[in-house]
């Protein structure tokens, strides 16, 4: 019998159980320095491609602590307000979103329970309500808990009654919190979907960033707030920031490497055979009861891995492909990985859009005007000359892309960059192919730099590159 199209498990962590997320999950050293448990420092924005783990992570966080964890993601959004248009000072953002994460935060767990820290967060919520009524139409009195109107708190005249407002709310909440021995967290994930417009205005990403670190800073060890942040929407508030500065140390990056996406998947054998999986993980005796292979077991693995573009979503839905009609009912071996490669590149170059069309509308376009039947290694400056020769001067396509692109014209280093950030890209290290994945940070000069460049693996077999 053929296998299930997803037998090495869901690709996508938002719609696992938390059960199968924690038997699935792979520690990130990422982990340990999250402000998170009983720390009172640490990392609280965590930037990473898609596909490459956020969500799980956010997941695995929230498994792992018996607090009071108010989520904001796609599905509970909340915020209903444009924020593209505004051009605040990331200062006083920080401020009016601050405010406005508490009281979401009060507001949540003094109605869904009945309790004397519930009594108290709901008079910190009415309390903070009294203050900020001082503010001409700031409270929408319609809406169950006072919503907040986040354009009259970034009034200008509102700045101090908004201050007093955050300083008694943290106070309260804080209060509430040590009295009941509990700790609070907010975690915010696809902020682009919390935040509408967001996207288009990378300063009012840093006011977030900023509110976030607030809240941290007053709430130690007592309360936390995490944000999870696309890459190509956090390289887009890096290249314009204000007070980029004020947070540059509490951001961190979500990486993976070979070894952590073979336990990846030998965590999944293990569950889906209903295996305890030991501290001391076979991870090579685990492959080896749905995978076959011939030579070195590390040969074998990095073939599959090479094809990972953003980690475990790539290599999950990549061993998906090969487990379901290429291999059937038989062992996976080298063979159904490479029949796999046609539908799997497609896909990979196609969801580009997806993954990065917020930032860079229509990247996948551009990826297969750049790079159809093209080399598949070539220098840094030959990779720039290679772009700005297939679009900025071929005129039908540099027309008709210029039309409606805000990242688009720009020089040919910096679009050589945005090939590398997307990882459509790598360049050759000491240590082997280096892609986006494991090191998101490069400088214009440096890839310029770099003596070989190479498409990644995942993209040839789509842009028909030998």
């Amino acid at each position: 019998m053929a296998r299930l199209d997803n037998y090495f498990g869901e690709a996508d962590a938002s719609v696992d159980s938390a059960e199968t997320l924690t038997a699935q999950h792979v520690f990130r050293d990422l982990e340990q320095h999250v402000k998170w448990g009983s720390r009172s420092s640490g990392k609280q924005v965590v930037v990473g491609v898609k596909g490459s783990g956020k969500t799980e992570l956010r997941r695995h966080l929230e498994s792992q602590t018996d607090s009071y964890v108010l989520n904001f993601d796609a599905d509970h959004a909340y915020f209903s307000q444009d924020v593209s248009t505004i051009g605040e000072p990331s200062g006083r953002t920080k401020n009016a979103v601050a405010t406005i994460l508490i009281r979401e935060f009060a507001r949540r767990f003094s109605e869904s329970q009945k309790s004397k820290t519930a009594t108290a967060l709901k008079k910190a919520l009415d309390v903070s309500t009294s203050i900020v009524k001082q503010v001409p139409n700031a409270i929408d009195l319609t809406v169950p808990g006072a919503t907040l109107k986040l354009g009259a708190l970034l009034q200008r005249d509102a700045a101090s009654v908004l201050q007093s407002t955050l300083d008694r709310l943290i106070a309260d909440v804080l209060s509430a919190l040590r009295d009941a021995g509990k700790v609070g967290a907010i975690l915010i994930d696809d902020v682009e979907d919390v935040f509408s417009g967001i996207s288009d205005n990378p300063l009012f990403l840093e006011g977030v960033a900023r509110a976030v670190a607030d809240i941290n800073n007053h709430g130690e060890e007592r309360l936390h707030a995490v944000l999870f942040v696309k890459h190509g929407l956090w390289r887009s508030w890096f290249e314009r920031p204000k007070e980029y500065d004020r947070v540059r140390s509490v951001i961190d990056f979500l990486t993976w490497d070979h070894d952590a996406l073979v336990e990846l998947i030998a965590k999944r054998i293990a569950h889906r055979r209903g295996m305890e999986v030991a501290q001391s993980l076979e991870v090579e005796a685990l492959w080896a009861r749905e995978f076959s292979w011939a030579g070195k077991f590390d040969t074998f693995t990095r073939y599959c891995t090479q094809y990972c573009v953003s980690g475990p979503r790539d290599m999950v839905t990549l061993c998906n492909l090969a487990a379901g009609k290429p291999a059937g009912d038989e062992p996976i071996t080298r063979k159904h990985i490479k029949a796999s490669l046609g539908a799997y590149s497609e896909e990979k170059v196609l969801s580009l859009n997806a993954d990065f069309g917020d930032t860079y509308p229509d990247i996948h376009k551009f990826v297969e005007q750049v790079f159809q039947e093209a080399s598949v290694q070539m220098t840094g400056k030959e990779l720039a000359e290679l772009i700005e020769s297939r679009t900025l001067l071929d005129a039908r396509f540099h027309d008709e892309f210029k039309s409606n692109k805000q990242w688009y014209p720009a020089t040919r280093a910096r679009l050589a960059l945005i090939m590398y950030q997307v990882g459509v890209v790598g360049y050759k290290s000491p240590t082997g192919m280096m892609y986006a994945i494991e090191k998101p940070n490069l400088s214009n000069s440096e890839l310029l730099e770099k003596v070989v460049v190479c498409v990644h693996p995942a993209f040839r077999p789509h842009l028909n590159i030998a």
